[in-house]
């Protein structure tokens, strides 16, 4: 009876046998992962030793922290992983230090992890282990999962593809380099569909180390990122180190240290006119610019802006981007179809652009389209000639706005040019017909119906007499530049400028983290030659959307900033008539 006793009162100030023998027999790390996408022992209870290396028990932060099996430990094998999540309040343990912990094997959304953690124990502290090197664009056999939970260090700088929800989730995708829409640069067809699968191996999510929300302040923005310094898709993340970590169904590097971000794709002013041009012709995507009655109520609108105030802040912004850009034609879309009076959204933006501005009343637009397209111009440069024509027959009766036409002259001279402002359906599968779907091809729903469009316009000529009519398509045509649309109208003669002067690498649009050109700018052959340049001006689609007008997340942006005045970049070109 004593000795049992006495055996009691050892094992009392010792504590539970398991928890004080730090180095006793222990499941290894890899065995808790093994070698697939779930773990063996899920629902078991085990017992491992490594080395906590991030501690994510912060508040707001994961509740738990990292371990990983010390080098010397490792079993070698390349598909398992040596790291494993543990969900724990307990205090114990800080990076560095080596600690034994028992708790059930779980797997939470994809992520292995140790639950009911009933201890942890402080062993000794030996320091973080190495982290593994992470190639760009270069996977391991078996993928990231045998390198969940490790700590990994990029060996490259890495390039930033997407901002979209960094004010949101503190997250940027980042990619070995910028990523493109698969049919920027290839035909519709099934290669996109690979292109795609590849691009999502290659993207690496840059998160902040916290489960919550609207992170403030918002991380990555460093010290020198003011408004005219800012971050931006395609600035470059230097190396670093942080853990592999799969949570939200992506893989996510949580990194040890804030990272250095080398300002790779600062802004720019927009291109001045050539200097052999007397014309210039500009188009933008307004993102929905809606005033709601014009007298200072009617919001929330249907598209647009959620309160006057809201308005005030997207106007300026617009019309101060337009003004910078400094046109004779405007061709827009994405504006209010609420008529021409002086309350209309057109007149107002006339009206915020300056003196001279005027617009084009181009008939009736379709009244179940809550939007419509139209076309400004400064009239003490350029006047426009005859009547607009409003074409909405033929393959423009349904889905597309209709596109607008108008002939105009410079003040002081004689030739003629007819610019188009067009926008064709989107790629949007709402409420998409059979005929309609997506084929799969990398060109998303409605693409039969954006062709037909395509060809309605290659068949357009103006009502006006003579054969050499210089035509200017300008617009959103919700296409990339390798997709049927674009084809069809250049198998007739249609010239993409921007792809004319500058390749396929200029992109007017972002979407899921991708750059491509939806926004064009198309010369028939009789105006090619008085073309002298085009350009994108990278203003909006690359900058972060927490600087557009309807956030609150960026208090540093004048009212009148120019920069991401619409989610679309505009396209500027310069003539010689």
């Amino acid at each position: 009876m004593r000795r049992t006793v006495a055996a009691l009162l050892l094992i009392t100030t010792m504590g539970p046998l398991w928890a004080a023998s730090c180095g006793d027999a222990y499941t290894p790390v890899s065995d808790v992962q093994g070698r697939g996408g779930e773990s063996p022992m899920a629902g078991r209870q085990v017992t491992v030793e490594g080395i906590l290396t991030v501690d994510a028990r912060q508040p707001g932060g994961f509740r738990g922290f990292y371990l990983q099996q010390a080098l010397a430990e490792q079993d070698r094998d390349p598909v398992t992983s040596e790291g494993l999540f543990v969900h724990t309040r307990a205090r114990e343990g800080a990076p560095g230090d080596r600690v034994r912990v028992r708790g059930e094997v779980r797997e939470y959304y994809g992520l292995t992890s140790l639950t009911n953690v009933q201890r942890v124990t402080t062993c000794a502290t030996p320091g973080l282990p190495a982290p593994t090197a992470l190639k760009p664009g270069h996977l391991p056999e078996g993928g990231r999962e045998v390198l969940e939970s490790m700590l990994v260090q990029t060996a490259a700088p890495l390039v930033i593809t997407d901002t979209w929800n960094l004010a949101r989730y503190g997250e940027l995708v980042l990619a070995p380099s910028l990523q493109w829409t698969p049919t920027q640069s290839l035909e519709p067809g099934p290669e996109t569909q690979e292109l795609l699968a590849q691009q999502e191996q290659q993207r690496l999510i840059l998160d902040d180390g916290f489960r919550k929300k609207h992170p403030r302040p918002i991380p990555y923005l460093s010290d020198e990122a003011s408004p005219g310094n800012p971050l931006r898709v395609g600035d470059r993340i230097a190396p670093v180190a942080g853990i592999m970590d799969y949570r939200f169904g992506n893989w996510r590097l949580q990194p040890l240290t804030q990272p250095d971000i080398h300002h790779a794709n600062p802004r720019q002013m927009p291109p001045t006119r050539h200097q052999e041009a007397n014309l210039r012709v500009v188009s933008l995507n307004l993102g929905n610019l809606f005033n709601g009655d014009g007298q200072g109520n009617g919001f929330p609108t249907d598209r647009g802006a959620r309160t006057p105030a809201s308005y005030q802040r997207q106007l300026a912004r617009l019309s101060s981007q337009i003004r910078a850009t400094n046109p004779d034609i405007l061709a827009v879309s994405e504006l209010e179809n609420d008529g021409y009076d002086g309350n209309s959204a057109l007149a107002e933006l006339a009206r915020a652009i300056g003196d001279h501005w005027r617009f084009v009343e181009g008939g009736t637009d379709r009244d179940d389209d809550a939007i419509r397209n139209a076309l400004l111009y400064r009239s003490d440069r350029v006047q426009p000639t005859g009547s607009a024509t409003l074409i909405d027959d033929g393959a423009f009766r349904q889905w597309h706005r209709p596109a607008l036409a108008q002939t105009f002259r410079r003040i002081d001279g004689r030739t003629a040019l007819t610019v188009i402002a067009v926008h064709l359906k989107s790629k949007s599968c709402r409420n998409a017909p059979a005929a309609q779907q997506d084929r799969r091809d990398g060109q998303a729903c409605f693409a039969q119906a954006r062709e037909s469009a395509a060809r309605a316009l290659a068949r357009w000529r103006p009502d006006a007499k003579g054969k050499d009519h210089l035509i200017l398509l300008a617009g959103d045509f919700n296409a990339y530049a390798r997709e049927t649309p674009l084809q069809v109208l250049g198998n007739t003669g249609y010239t993409d400028l921007i792809a004319h002067f500058h390749g396929l690498e200029q992109g007017t649009f972002r979407y899921h983290g991708r750059l491509g050109t939806l926004d064009y700018h198309l010369a028939n052959p009789e105006l090619m030659e008085r073309v002298k340049a085009s350009h994108v001006w990278s203003a909006n689609a690359e900058e972060p959307r927490m600087r557009a007008y309807n956030t609150t997340t960026d208090t540093d942006v004048a009212e009148d900033s120019p920069w991401r005045a619409s989610d679309h970049n505009p396209v500027i070109t310069d003539l010689r008539l």
